[in-house]
C-alpha cells in the first residue's frame, strides 16, 4: 500500500510539473480520468457480458423482442426532461446544489406523460393480439416515473467532480444487476422477465442513490432557476433526438422483424460501447469548462490530440472485430462486416469538445437546432435506408447522420461562439 501511495504521489507531481507544457490540467484529468475509466470499465464489462449471454443463450427472436421493449422505454424518456442532466451538472459545478432536487421534482412530474405513452403502447399491442407485449408495457407505464428519477444521481456527482464516489456507486450497481440479469436469462429465457428484473433493479438500487444517498453530499439548497429553465428549453429538442436514436429499432422491428433487430443490436453494440467510453470525457469537461473561463482558443488546442485518439480507436476495432465475433458471437459472425462498417462512424466523437463548449456558454437555441436538425435527418435516413436496403441501410443512415453531427457542431461552434 505504501509503495502504491508513493507511486501515486510521483505521478501526481510529474503531472503537475508538465501541465503547463502540455496545455492541460493533467492532475485533474489523471485523477478524474482514473475514476471514470474504472467506472466505464465496469459499464463496458456489463454490456459485453450481457451481450454474450443474450447472443448465445437467447434466440434472435427473444433478444430482438427485449431490444424492442427497451427501445420503446427509451423513447418514453422524452417526457422525463432529458435536458435537465446537463443543466444540473453545470449548476452544481457553480455551487447551486439545490438545483438537483428541484430538477428531480420537475422530472417526476413530467414523467407521468411517459406513463401515458407506455399505456397507449400497451393498448396498441393488445389490439394487435400481442398480449405479452401488452402486459409488459402496462407494467412499465406504472413504474416509469420512478424509473426516470432513479437514473439522475450521476449528474450531481459529475457536477461536484466526485468521480470516485460516482464510480463506486455505478460499479456496485453494474455488478449486482449483471449477476441478476444473467441468472434470469439462464433460467427463463423470457424477454418479459428480463425487462421486469432490469427495470426493478434500477428503481430499487439507483433510486436509493438518487433520492437518499446523494443527500450526504449536498452542502446547500441554492437553486439556479436559470439552469432549470435552460434544462427545460433544451429538453424538447433532446427528446426529438431521443426518438430519432431509437426510431431505427422500431422500423427494423415492423419492417424486418425481431430477428433482424437482434442482428442490428449485436453489430452496433461494441462500437456503441466504445463510444460510451469516449463519452466519459464529457462529465470531466463540462464541470471544468463551467468552473473556469475556458476560451474558444483553449479548446481548439486539444482538438488535434483528440482527433488522433479517435482515429487510433477506429483502427484498433477494425483489426480486432473479426476475432471478437468469432469467439464471442459465433451465431452473428456473418455480419461482422456490418459492425466494422458501422464503427467508421466513431468519427462522431470529435463533436464532444465543441458541443460541451456550447453547453458551457448556454447556447440553448443552438443546442435545440443541433438536436432538431440531426434528429430529422436520422429519422428520414433510417426510414428510407431500412425500407429499401434493410440492415445495410440502417447502418449507412447512422454513418451519414454521425458525420452530419460533427459538421453541424463545428459550424455552430466556429460561427456563433466567441
Amino acid at each position: 500500500m505504501k509503495i502504491y501511495k508513493r507511486f501515486e504521489e510521483k505521478i501526481y507531481m510529474l503531472a503537475k510539473k508538465y501541465s503547463k507544457k502540455v496545455g492541460l490540467d493533467l492532475p485533474y484529468f489523471i485523477k478524474g480520468g482514473f475514476w471514470l475509466s474504472v467506472g466505464q470499465f465496469f459499464s463496458l464489462l456489463k454490456g459485453f457480458i450481457l451481450s454474450i449471454v443474450f447472443a448465445n443463450f437467447l434466440s434472435k427472436e427473444v433478444f430482438g423482442e427485449y431490444s424492442f421493449i427497451m427501445a420503446v422505454l427509451d423513447i418514453a424518456g422524452i417526457f422525463a426532461l432529458p435536458g435537465m442532466g446537463v443543466a444540473v451538472i453545470q449548476a452544481v459545478a457553480r455551487g447551486y446544489e439545490g438545483t438537483y432536487f428541484k430538477a428531480l421534482k420537475e422530472i417526476f412530474k413530467w414523467s407521468w406523460l411517459g406513463s401515458l405513452f407506455l399505456l397507449c403502447f400497451s393498448i396498441y399491442e393488445y389490439l394487435f393480439g400481442r398480449f405479452d407485449l401488452c402486459l409488459i408495457f402496462l407494467i412499465l407505464s406504472s413504474l416509469f416515473p420512478f424509473y426516470s428519477i432513479s437514473r439522475f444521481y450521476p449528474n450531481f456527482f459529475n457536477g461536484k467532480k466526485k468521480f470516485d464516489v460516482l464510480v463506486k456507486l455505478s460499479s456496485f450497481f453494474n455488478i449486482i444487476s449483471t449477476i441478476l440479469i444473467v441468472i434470469v436469462v439462464l433460467f427463463t429465457k423470457s424477454a418479459f422477465w428480463i425487462v421486469v428484473v432490469t427495470v426493478t433493479i434500477q428503481i430499487l438500487i439507483q433510486g436509493y442513490f438518487s433520492l437518499v444517498y446523494v443527500k450526504k453530499f449536498v452542502e446547500n439548497d441554492y437553486v439556479d432557476e436559470s439552469s432549470i429553465r435552460f434544462g427545460k428549453s433544451i429538453s424538447s429538442s433532446m427528446a426529438f433526438s431521443n426518438i430519432a436514436n431509437n426510431f431505427d429499432s422500431l422500423i427494423i422491428t415492423y419492417f424486418l422483424g425481431f430477428s433482424d433487430l437482434a442482428i442490428f443490436k449485436i453489430v452496433t453494440l461494441l462500437p456503441n460501447q466504445i463510444k460510451i467510453f469516449a463519452n466519459a470525457l464529457s462529465p470531466m469537461l463540462l464541470p471544468k469548462m463551467a468552473s473556469q473561463n475556458t476560451s474558444k482558443r483553449d479548446l481548439m488546442k486539444y482538438f488535434k490530440k483528440f482527433f488522433l485518439i479517435v482515429i487510433f480507436l477506429i483502427l484498433i476495432y477494425l483489426i480486432i472485430a473479426p476475432f471478437i465475433f468469432k469467439w464471442f458471437y459465433p451465431k452473428y459472425y456473418d455480419y461482422v462486416w456490418l459492425s466494422m462498417l458501422f464503427h467508421l462512424s466513431f468519427i462522431v466523437m470529435l463533436y464532444i469538445l465543441p458541443f460541451n463548449y456550447l453547453i458551457k456558454e448556454k447556447k440553448g437555441y443552438l443546442i435545440n437546432k443541433f438536436y432538431t436538425y440531426s434528429a430529422i435527418l436520422l429519422i428520414f435516413l433510417s426510414l428510407i435506408g431500412i425500407y429499401f436496403y434493410g440492415l445495410l441501410g440502417a447502418i449507412m443512415a447512422r454513418i451519414i447522420y454521425r458525420v452530419f453531427i460533427v459538421f453541424i457542431t463545428f459550424l455552430f461552434f466556429l460561427k456563433y461562439c466567441k
